[in-house]
């Protein structure tokens, strides 16, 4: 019960990442270079729950690495969509701010994956 629990709240995360992450690109917003670090930091945290919690939520590999592949080209799109917006144009250093974050997502992701998956075969062969 509490398994499926922590399903639907990172989900919930998920989808509220992603909205926060839309509503950013959509906004004027402040330009990277007046917040360097506060941006860093919300590009990377951003993609790095964007790209995690598929590969923990869904049980079928094939989907959870699809969904966790298709947050490169769409952070690559947000960030065109932003600069394009708000007139501060593509930003190479966020794009690969956006990637940092989507590779530690992924090295989250697989551990936490690898984690269940041994935590569940350890329960399944202590079962009388």
């Amino acid at each position: 019960m509490t398994f499926m629990v922590n399903h639907n709240r990172l989900k919930i995360v998920w989808l509220a990442s992603f909205i926060l992450l839309l509503t950013a690109s959509l906004s004027k917003g402040s330009d990277s270079s007046t917040a360097f670090g506060v941006d860093i930091i919300f590009h990377i945290g951003i993609y790095t729950i964007l790209s995690a919690v598929p590969l923990v939520v869904f049980r079928k590999r094939f989907i959870a690495f699809m969904l966790t592949l298709g947050v490169a080209p769409l952070g690559f799109f947000f960030e065109f969509l932003h600069g394009t917006i708000t007139g501060y144009g593509f930003k190479m250093l966020d794009a690969f701010f956006n990637n940092v974050g989507i590779t530690l997502g992924v090295i989250i992701g697989v551990i936490l994956r690898a984690k269940k998956h041994f935590e569940t075969e350890n329960d399944d062969s202590t079962s009388p």
